[in-house]
């Protein structure tokens, strides 16, 4: 696996076991409650702020050129997420698109669209910052996993993605993530 994939799924695992998180997660789940992408970035960028032992510095929506010869249209895109951890360059630093979707098939096709947008972007934000590593995290009802790992295949193929790896990690009753 990939130690930087590895130092993403590590903050983001961790932020999922706060209780207070999970609680959340069980009222979304009983009361129906869909569209909580914008709540998983808020909380996250709390979370991030308060992880003062592990995060140096974090941003919302920090902007970047796309590459021109990607295939999307649009010249610029802003990364969801981004932290730097403590003990690493100032420059360098992790950025992480985030889905959501009751349906694997729907996030994993959401997080693949995401991921040849900003897989193909450039390294260097407007003011310096440079990707260390970017990453695609996505939560859904649970699945089986072999189906998860088979559509994401399907999906990544469709998408012409190469990825170094994933996590598929059960989060509370009822919820998984996927990182990639």
């Amino acid at each position: 696996m990939n130690d930087d994939l590895d130092r993403i799924a590590e903050v983001l695992l961790a932020f999922f076991d706060d209780k207070r998180i999970v609680e959340a997660l069980h009222n979304v789940h009983e009361f129906g409650v869909t569209g909580w992408e914008k709540w998983w970035q808020v909380e996250l960028a709390l979370y991030l702020s308060h992880a003062n032992e592990k995060i140096a510095e974090w941003d919302m929506e920090h902007p970047f050129d796309a590459d021109r010869r990607s295939r999307i249209a649009q010249g610029r895109m802003a990364l969801d997420i981004g932290f730097r951890l403590k003990r690493q360059s100032k420059d360098h630093w992790y950025f992480v698109e985030l889905k959501q979707a009751d349906d694997y098939r729907q996030c994993i096709d959401r997080m693949c669209k995401d991921g040849d947008k900003v897989f193909g972007g450039r390294k260097k934000s407007f003011d310096g910052l440079t990707i260390k590593y970017i990453a695609c995290a996505g939560v859904f009802l649970d699945a089986d996993e072999d189906d998860v790992e088979k559509y994401l295949e399907k999906a990544c193929a469709q998408y012409e993605l190469e990825i170094d790896g994933f996590y598929y990690e059960p989060l509370c009753e009822g919820y998984k993530l996927l990182i990639f």
